[in-house]
């Protein structure tokens, strides 16, 4: 087996009655270490008492262990109604790009208290579609040079899915910007899962922007740019542990090998367990191993009691003189740090190599994009 060893002190971080937007939880990590401190962009809410509010907080480190949180949001909901994450903003990763800091967010168009009594909306030009009629989850991207400042950059996932784990990878392949994300068109924890298990797409893109169109109907010759654009079924759920859902964690980790990759899966119980896959470094929608078993479980008392009990939810996995820092979230309260060798996880997972892998076809046109990277 694979040894992973959780930090002693867990959690790290968990609610906060000193934080009035963070007194009821802190959890799902996105974090990213620049060579001297370790950056934490974490969700944060009053949701459980019944406020409904769900910001993003930022937390500091020299060590990777002791956290240290502003007294302020990072990043609270849009003031914007017409935005897509005027309600809530949650669930980050980071990725740094060309010396910036990409963060993906998950956000709703409405609070979540004010939706669960019954308050209902339209979107821009009376839009009918569920992320403004049914408060789906949509992502959007956001930036930052100095964690001080972050600037909003958009939805990157259709307003006709429910969207989330996305992820940008930490360079572009064959001159392209990659991005991991679980679209569904329902929402994912709901019955439909048991006839159309949620799944993970890749996404390329000339420069970044929305991995799905907007558009209401799909003529054949639409030609335009708003089609569906150059994205990939990468897996599906195989194993009874993944049989709900299965989305990507942390941010794949660039080796010799291959692509590195983290992901959470979600059984019939609604158990939440981490599985490990390799994916080609020159195409990463070729899998080229992938491990049968769960690679981590919950096992400890703050992973198996509390709001969503039995869940472990990985954000972020980054690499620290050859060890991966595992930062993960537990039981929707709490945010935890395990660790394991980078040798070690690539060893485990090359046992498990896919032997008949079936190739997709070949990198699509170039589409038409409105949102540039560089800001």
């Amino acid at each position: 087996m694979l040894k992973i060893r959780r930090f002693k002190n867990n959690p790290i971080l968990g609610p906060n009655p000193d934080l009035p937007w963070g007194r009821d939880e802190a959890r799902n990590p996105g974090v990213v270490f620049d060579g001297s401190k370790f950056h934490m962009v974490f969700t944060a809410s009053t949701n459980i008492s019944g406020g409904g509010d769900m910001v993003l907080g930022y937390a500091q480190s020299s060590d990777g262990v002791h956290f240290e949180c502003t007294p302020e949001p990072f990043l609270r909901p849009s003031p914007n109604p017409d935005d897509f994450d005027h309600g809530t903003v949650e669930d980050c990763r980071i990725t740094e790009f060309d010396g910036q800091y990409y963060i993906a967010y998950a956000g709703r168009s409405l609070n979540i208290k004010d939706f669960a009594n019954g308050v209902r909306r339209l979107g821009p030009g009376k839009s009918r579609n569920p992320t403004w009629t049914d408060n789906f989850r949509r992502v959007g991207l956001a930036v930052t040079r100095d964690w001080k400042q972050v600037d909003r950059l958009g939805p990157v996932t259709s307003e006709h899915m429910s969207d989330a784990n996305v992820m940008l990878f930490p360079e572009k392949i064959n001159g392209k910007y990659v991005m991991l994300h679980r679209p569904t068109p329902f929402i994912p924890w709901t019955l439909p899962l048991i006839y159309n298990p949620g799944c993970i797409w890749i996404s390329f893109a000339d420069i970044m922007t929305c991995c799905a169109s907007d558009a209401r109907e799909m003529p054949w010759n639409m030609q335009d740019g708003r089609d569906v654009p150059d994205d990939h079924l990468l897996i599906k759920p195989e194993y009874e542990w993944e049989k709900l859902k299965i989305g990507g964690s942390g941010v794949p980790i660039p080796t010799d090998d291959g692509w590195l990759t983290f992901y959470h899966a979600v059984d019939r119980d609604g158990v939440y367990r981490v599985g490990l896959m390799l994916l080609d470094r020159n195409d990463p929608r070729k899998v080229i191993a992938r491990s049968p078993q769960p690679i981590m479980e919950p096992e400890e008392p703050y992973e198996l009691k509390g709001r969503y009990p039995k869940c472990i939810f990985p954000c972020a996995n980054l690499v620290v003189d050859n060890e991966i820092f595992m930062y993960y979230g537990a039981v929707d309260l709490y945010c935890c740090l395990a660790t394991l060798k980078l040798q070690d996880a690539l060893n485990y997972v090359l046992k498990y190599k896919v032997r008949d892998t079936v190739v997709v076809p070949e990198y699509s046109k170039s589409r038409v994009f409105s949102l540039e990277m560089n800001v």
